[in-house]
């Protein structure tokens, strides 16, 4: 039998797979829509809770001219419990994940996932729909702020679970990225809509029982500001060089914003209270002394 030598044709070898996007770029991609969508929901809270807050005292937001820091800062402030208590919930959701994908044989976790798939499907459905009926009569539940929308939020993520698990795809397709992170988004923003009115009630009502204890403010001016409201003292100086002529007692500074001073009477009342917005200018000084200081006949 003769042996053939020599070259050989070379095998034809089948195309690789497109390894898609390096894991670094994915990784550096999903910090980022993450990041975004976060400072999205926390200026959003800030923005609502300065908006309810203001409402509370009848200024509107808009004559305050809040700095987008002011409005950051309000959304921290508010949203900083149960933002650890999310986070604190998924990572231990996400440890307990991996410690039975740790413990379990490749078996049992495939049968744990067919057993949790159809329970994940039939409550992220239950849960769209409550909520759905929610958003059509919220009056039951304005006394569980935010739960509705993460409710939403959270059945969007059951339904994405199951479907990834009955899908033979091995990729999830770019559509189905997008609308499952615009539904979760609309969720979360809903969740913290509601959320943030009422914390800016709240905190309404907090500033108004400590309204009494507050600093008391007198206002001097150089013409007169006409300022009429139960307990508000005007008092004309007797000075003619004076360069204040005249002094505002009976008031509390609610705060300063934009160049704007919000004042309100020390014995304001949210049925009745008035608040006087003024511009910071020259022509004003302001004094402060204990919150009950009686002030002088005088001026």
């Amino acid at each position: 039998m003769t042996v053939r030598r020599g070259l050989r044709r070379p095998e034809a070898k089948a195309p690789e797979p497109d390894p898609g996007p390096p894991q670094a770029l994915k990784l550096v991609g999903t910090v980022l829509a993450n990041t975004t969508l976060l400072t999205a929901l926390l200026y959003f809270f800030g923005f609502v809770d300065t908006q309810v807050f203001f409402a509370y005292f009848r200024v509107h937001y808009t004559l305050l001219g809040q700095t987008p820091d002011e409005i950051f800062a309000r959304g921290v402030d508010g949203v900083l419990l149960p933002l650890a208590g999310t986070a604190g919930t998924v990572l231990g959701f996400l440890i307990a994940v991996r410690i039975l994908r740790l413990r379990l044989t490749e078996n049992g976790w495939a049968r744990l996932l067919r057993i949790c798939t159809p329970i994940a499907a039939g409550l992220g459905a239950a849960l769209i729909v409550a909520t759905v009926l929610i958003a059509l009569n919220p009056v039951p539940f304005r006394d569980r702020p935010g739960l509705p929308g993460l409710g939403f939020a959270l059945g969007v993520l059951m339904l994405l679970f199951a479907w990834r698990q009955w899908d033979s795809a091995p990729r999830s397709s770019l559509l189905e990225l997008v609308l499952g992170y615009v539904l979760v988004s609309i969720g979360l923003f809903w969740a913290v809509s509601d959320y943030s009115a009422a914390v800016g009630t709240r905190r309404g009502f907090e500033v108004a029982a400590q309204i009494a204890v507050r600093p008391a403010a007198t206002i001097y001016s150089a013409e007169s500001l006409n300022l009429t409201a139960a307990g508000v003292l005007q008092v004309k100086c007797a000075d003619p060089d004076a360069a204040y002529k005249y002094r505002y007692t009976g008031l509390k500074l609610l705060l300063q914003s934009g160049g704007q001073y919000v004042f309100v009477p020390s014995n304001w009342r949210a049925g009745n209270g008035v608040a006087f917005v003024l511009p910071k200018t020259e022509k004003l000084r302001l004094e402060f002394g204990p919150a009950r200081s009686a002030p002088p006949s005088g001026c």
